[in-house]
């Protein structure tokens, strides 16, 4: 039987008067690749945000395989919630790497200081990734010396650095241009081909076609379809996915 690494279950959540997500629904194998897709707007980064405990969930339940993090509403204390934050990792659209460190200090404060992890396993770990991301050389420089597509990768490595057990992408080429989009995404296709299991929300409707093992399509905070990737992008079933991919793929 498959192991779920991640299961969501009826997650609602609003700002103010303004409903977000609306009884969502998600289950995440281990090994697996979801991509998530949608207009502006219709609740696919609440959701990872939501799901990694950025944000506060209204209603629903979240696991992360045997720790119930959330129980229709109600939050795990703080142990559980902790031993929770270490299975996952979250890469931002905008890198999020803190400007006063260095590359090396980036990947490796929190696995030193949160999950007080021997120093010379994580150094060994972080020379190891940093030399497979093509950064080998970049130890000590900062965040303001790195191209947008390195500052990402970098990013990428401090999220492999925790160990996790699934990786969530928030549109991570959404602040790059065309030329370093095409690097991330390769070190992504890397990743899916090593069966990371991985969330990634993206416009980019070839490459989650390419990659992810099922998309899901999100509009005004529900799901309004989801299937196998080819299936979604060659023949989707519900008109508002048709509107949406034929003005997206033009």
């Amino acid at each position: 039987m498959p192991e779920k690494v991640l299961t969501i279950n009826k997650l609602s959540k609003s700002f103010g008067a303004l409903p977000v997500l609306k009884e969502i629904s998600l289950e995440v194998e281990k090994g697996e690749v979801v991509g998530i897709i949608g207009p502006s707007g219709s609740g696919k980064s609440t959701l990872l945000r939501c799901a990694t405990m950025l944000e506060t969930m209204d209603s629903g339940t979240l696991t992360y395989g045997d720790l119930t993090v959330c129980l229709e509403g109600c939050y795990a204390d703080k142990p559980v919630l902790r031993a929770a934050r270490n299975r996952f990792g979250l890469v931002f659209q905008n890198f999020n790497l803190f400007p006063h460190y260095s590359v090396l200090k980036n990947i490796t404060d929190a696995p030193l200081c949160v999950q007080k992890r021997d120093r010379d396993e994580v150094m060994q770990l972080a020379h190891s990734l940093l030399a497979k991301m093509g950064l080998s050389g970049r130890e000590n420089a900062y965040p303001c010396q790195l191209s947008g597509g390195q500052q990402q990768r970098v990013s990428i490595v401090r999220a492999l650095m925790m160990k996790p057990e699934i990786l969530f992408f928030d549109e991570p080429t959404s602040a790059l241009d065309p030329e370093l989009t095409g690097e991330i995404l390769k070190v992504i296709r890397q990743l899916a081909e090593e069966d990371m299991t991985m969330v990634i929300v993206t416009h980019e409707i070839n490459f989650a076609h390419d990659v992810a093992d099922r998309i899901i399509f999100m509009a005004d905070g529900l799901i309004v379809e989801e299937g196998l990737a080819h299936d979604l992008v060659n023949a989707p079933s519900n008109d508002r996915t048709r509107a949406f991919l034929s003005n997206i793929m033009k």
